[in-house]
């Protein structure tokens, strides 16, 4: 068995593959043109956005979402076509009342009649978003409702192939229905697009107009880009126009190579002076201005002002290292430690003494006294005690007794031994080392002058070298206190030495001393004033560094700019779009094309489409006139012609695709008189034979001529009238409104009406009886009129009609003068009972009664009945 040939693409299908390559902006516009059919301003701005994006612009909260299968209308096969059943419970759009069911004829024509603000509207835009329109638009939710709605959508009944589906729980989207997308809808801006407000009158098949549409939008996003970078342009800052730095430094040298790739790290470096180039660059500045010779010898005293400084900080550091004075807190420890011994061994020696603290601090200085007495003075000579029979007390003077001077033997003993001598060894050693740490003053009034003089060089050094003799001093003071007590010692930290920093300002001072005194030499001085000029440019820079990085920034996205455009090129484009243009618009195309123009507007309009070149290469194809091809159609071409021409170019269209799918008409004729708008009617009800056909209008002309059509041919019709009431907009109703109603329907309805105003006879209400009488005899009167309009003159004469129907002339001579008596009485008795003018106050005729009422509409509708059968005898 053989395969089914495999289903050609369409043309937004064939864009779809196209696109996959192309940068996502770009894919992304075509999903916005597919979907709502033109961009807007605020489309073309975030266009921008996401080209730029697609070149490393930072993403934000916009995002590209490229043309997918879902984006594209459907395309069902032959035996898919998809019709529609009804659409029921709306909410959420403009004023349309809740609760009302749409019904739609599937296998016919449906003629939507409504008055302007009925609805009409309301209900095609739910067509236009939900299936596939050119133009899709957008659905406003109801203005004066006091709260937004929660939901936009509408429960939508559908067939395809005939089958109906599930109900589809239908909500407004940025995406065509999968299914229902194959449904078209033609309205003004469909005509819109075929009929251009130009030099020419452009046709586009559906989907051809989107490479033309998409190579504007690429115009456009260059154009943006290109404003943009124009206004960056003249965005230069003025200060590189009249440059203030030398063009021979480093600084003039990196600012006039400024570009889009400079290292603006590079410029922060260059900008960036040490405290050391500081210092030198206002020293070039102030004794450069100066004699060289005095300004050296200025230098000169300056150098040995910080000589001065660095004489004093070592001597304080000396003083006050970790070493000299963590060694006078061991002495001191020492001393303590063997003076415990000393005094442990004297507890031990003197316990029987008669008296208490022999051997302590107050014993041993009265006994070196003693001893100093006897030695020097008592007893020159003799040794301590005195060994003399006749020696006396040092004290008392009382001789001494043999006892007396045992004891005195033994504390002399005592005082000679090792733990005495070493303890009093080892505080002479703590208290001269403390003496020596004391010694001596620690701080800045010796130098102040120097201090001063070095902090309007470097006052950061200035600082350091405070904090460390502060820090000296502190560290002295620590240790003092702690000597005085028995606690161990906690030194502060010592600071930074700034005596590597004080040396090498010295250095450079002396150096720079030097230096200027060569400088008496003009070369020499020619050095001096370049290397100012480089850190004066540099100094310059640093107070200047926001202007150079927004240049460079400047710079960096005029470039980008220029790379983004790079994305805007249309020749890609131009070549899709003309192989698409190629392979549709073939002369197949051409010559139905011309047999829908015959079929809506016979010879009237003699037109052709003709390839015409193109814009950003998009291709264009032009209709123009057999008569005369130079002539601006759209000139000449009135309005209805026009729509005849975009009617032509949308069923030409349709006729290419492989699926029978519905077509709504939203207002097809709204421009067009007698001469095409009959036409236009044909044409609709010879399509509802391939296809379900559905039409909104406002046009009861069009309507007639719509349901004449169909009758004739036999076509399945529904007539519906929506209206505005206390609801909102959109109620429906089966029919036509009474002023569009046939002669029969309106009988139909009188007679319901009479058969109610009877049960009020029979129920005795007759006030209420007699004003429906008087309406209902209005009604019959105003029936036997469109009898006579429409039955008697077969329309031949028509009301508001500016033609006459000369083919049915002869159809009027089935009236007999029985016919002219009739229609005169029954319209007498009508204007006898109704009230069309104030009646006078002594007539109080009573209403007729019912069966005169039934009586009465069955002679208008014998009356008509009998016309119509004589009519159909004449050929």
């Amino acid at each position: 068995m053989q395969k089914p040939a495999a289903q050609q693409k369409t043309v937004l299908e064939t864009i779809l593959d196209w696109s996959k390559d192309r940068p996502l902006w770009q894919r992304d516009a075509l999903r916005r043109i597919i979907a709502n059919g033109r961009l807007t301003d605020a489309d073309i701005g975030e266009l921008v956005d996401l080209c730029k994006q697609g070149k490393g612009a930072p993403v934000g909260a916009l995002k590209a979402v490229p043309l997918e299968k879902a984006h594209l209308p459907a395309n069902p096969g032959q035996t898919a076509a998809v019709s529609l059943l009804s659409i029921a419970d709306v909410t959420g759009v403009n004023n349309l009342a809740a609760g009302q069911t749409l019904g739609l004829e599937p296998n016919g024509i449906t003629i939507i009649y409504g008055d302007n603000g009925a609805g009409k509207s309301g209900y095609a835009r739910i067509l236009k978003r939900a299936c596939r329109a050119r133009h899709a638009g957008k659905i406003e939710p109801n203005v004066y409702a006091d709260q937004p709605p929660k939901r936009v959508g509408a429960n939508i009944e559908y067939g395809v192939g005939g089958v109906p589906q599930p109900v589809e729980q239908w909500q407004n989207g940025a995406n065509p229905h999968a299914t229902l997308s194959a449904v078209s809808v033609f309205d003004s801006d469909c005509a819109s697009v075929h009929i251009r407000e130009k030099n020419e009158v452009a046709f586009r098949p559906f989907g051809l107009d989107v490479p033309d549409e998409l190579a504007a939008a690429c115009q456009a996003v260059k154009d943006a880009l290109a404003a943009e970078q124009k206004q960056l342009e003249k965005a230069r800052n003025p200060i590189f126009a009249a440059p203030t730095w030398k063009a021979t430094t480093a600084v003039g040298k990196a600012l006039a190579a400024l570009n889009a790739n400079t290292d603006a790290k590079k410029i922060e470096a260059l900008a960036a002076l040490s405290a050391d180039e500081s210092v030198r660059l206002e020293r070039l500045r102030e004794d450069l201005s100066k004699n060289p010779t005095k300004a050296a010898a200025e230098q000169a005293v300056k150098a040995d002002n910080v000589m001065r400084l660095i004489t004093a900080v070592k001597s304080v550091a000396a003083k006050t290292t970790d070493e000299e004075l963590l060694a006078a807190a061991a002495l001191a420890r020492d001393a303590r430690s063997k003076r415990g011994a000393a005094r442990l061994a004297a507890e031990k020696a003197f316990t029987g003494e008669p008296l208490a603290g022999v051997g302590g601090e107050t014993w041993r200085a009265l006994w070196d006294s003693a001893r100093r007495y006897s030695t020097e003075i008592a007893y020159p000579g003799q040794p301590f005690p005195p060994s003399a029979e006749d020696a006396h007390c040092m004290l008392c003077q009382q001789p001494l007794e043999a006892e007396a001077r045992t004891r005195m033997v033994r504390f002399e003993d005592f005082i000679q031994k090792d733990t005495e001598q070493l303890a009093r060894e080892a505080e002479k050693a703590a208290q001269t080392a403390r003496q020596t740490i004391a010694a001596g003053a620690i701080g800045t009034r010796a130098v102040k002058a120097s201090l001063d003089e070095l902090g309007l060089q470097n006052e950061v050094l200035q600082q350091q070298t405070r904090r460390f003799i502060a820090a000296a001093r502190l560290r002295r003071h620590v240790l003092l206190k702690a000597l005085g007590g028995n606690g161990e010692v906690q030194l502060p930290p010592v600071p930074p030495s700034p005596l590597p920093d004080l040396g090498q300002l010295q250095t450079t001072i002396r150096d720079y001393a030097a230096e200027l005194r060569k400088s008496a030499d003009a070369d020499e001085r020619k050095k001096l004033e370049a290397d100012f000029a480089e850190l004066s440019d540099r100094a310059l820079l640093a107070g200047m560094l926001p202007v150079v990085t927004d240049e460079i920034q400047r710079l960096k996205t005029i470039r980008f700019l220029t790379e983004c455009a790079g994305d805007t090129a249309t020749n890609t484009i131009t070549k899709m779009g003309n192989d698409i243009a190629d392979t549709v618009i073939t002369p197949r195309l051409r010559d139905r094309f011309q047999e829908e123009i015959v079929r809506l507007a016979a010879s009237k309009v003699r037109v052709e489409i003709v390839r015409s070149g193109g814009k950003y290469g998009s291709p264009q194809y032009q209709v123009r006139l057999f008569a005369k091809p130079d002539a601006k159609v759209h000139e000449i071409l009135s309005e209805g012609e026009k729509t005849c021409v975009a009617l032509a170019a949308f069923m030409t269209e349709l006729a290419t695709a492989m699926h029978r799918s519905a077509l709504v008409f939203d207002d097809p004729v709204s421009s067009l008189d007698h001469r095409w708008r009959g036409q236009v009617a044909k044409r609709l009800v010879e399509e509802a034979e391939n296809r379900q056909v559905i039409v909104f209008t406002h046009d009861l002309v069009f309507v007639n001529d719509l349901n004449d059509h169909a009758t004739k041919t036999g076509r399945a019709v529904r007539l519906t009238t929506l209206s505005r009431g206390a609801a909102g907009a959109g109620m429906v109703a089966d029919g036509l409104p009474w002023k569009a109603q046939s002669v029969e329907d309106r009988i139909d309805k009188l007679e319901k009406a009479a058969r109610a105003a009877k049960l009020l006879h029979d129920n005795n209400q007759e006030d209420e009886y007699a004003v429906e009488v008087a309406k209902l005899y209005n009604a019959l009167r105003a029936t036997w009129e469109r009898g006579l309009e429409d039955i008697a003159f077969v329309r031949v004469i028509q009301r508001h009609r500016d033609y006459i129907n000369a083919k049915d002339l002869k159809k009027v001579s089935a009236l007999t003068e029985a016919d002219c008596d009739a229609f005169a009485a029954g319209f007498k008795k009508c204007c006898d009972i109704v009230d069309a003018h104030d009646p006078s106050s002594g007539r109080n005729a009573a209403p007729p009664p019912p069966t005169d009422l039934f009586q009465d509409i069955q002679a208008l509708k014998d009356w008509a009945a009998s016309l119509r059968d004589r009519q159909k005898k004449i050929a």
